[in-house]
């Protein structure tokens, strides 16, 4: 008997490729996105000391060079900071837009896996019908000759 042959096979597993490499994709843009968080926190931590240490300075001794240091470290910081902010944000628009088509190409592979098991389903039926029909010529077989 012939064996089940999934006849777009070939395009089922060029999609599923294609999906792993989405998948690929996506985590590494989320891996730059949690690199680009950790930047971000450590630009404030940054921006916290520096105030503390400006706190301390301006309460020990008013010099306003440092003062002045300060304050335009603070801005550039701050500045920095912003600009982070809307990396961030770029990098999660694009990512939402990768996880669609992520989705999207798991619908390509989830439906060409459905025809196949559809086909494999109906194979099975085929076979099914054509062994009951062989069971029952051998049994018409044997009446005729006893």
């Amino acid at each position: 008997m012939k064996r089940f042959k999934f006849s777009l096979e070939s395009a089922l597993m060029i999609r599923q490729k294609a999906l792993e490499d989405e998948r690929i994709r996506l985590a590494s843009m989320q891996n730059i996105l949690n690199k680009q968080k950790e930047v971000l926190a450590q630009m404030r931590e940054c921006m916290a000391q520096s105030q503390n240490e400006q706190q301390k300075t301006i309460e020990q001794s008013f010099n306003i060079s440092q003062i002045i240091n300060y304050n335009s470290f603070s801005a550039k910081l701050s500045q920095d900071i912003k600009l982070q902010e809307q990396i961030i944000q770029k990098t999660t628009l694009e990512i939402n837009m990768q996880q669609e088509k992520v989705k999207q190409a798991y619908i390509k592979v989830k439906s060409l896996e459905n025809l196949k098991e559809k086909q494999k389903e109906q194979y099975n039926k085929e076979l099914m019908m054509e062994e009951y029909k062989l069971i029952d010529d051998i049994v018409n077989a044997r009446r005729t000759i006893a």
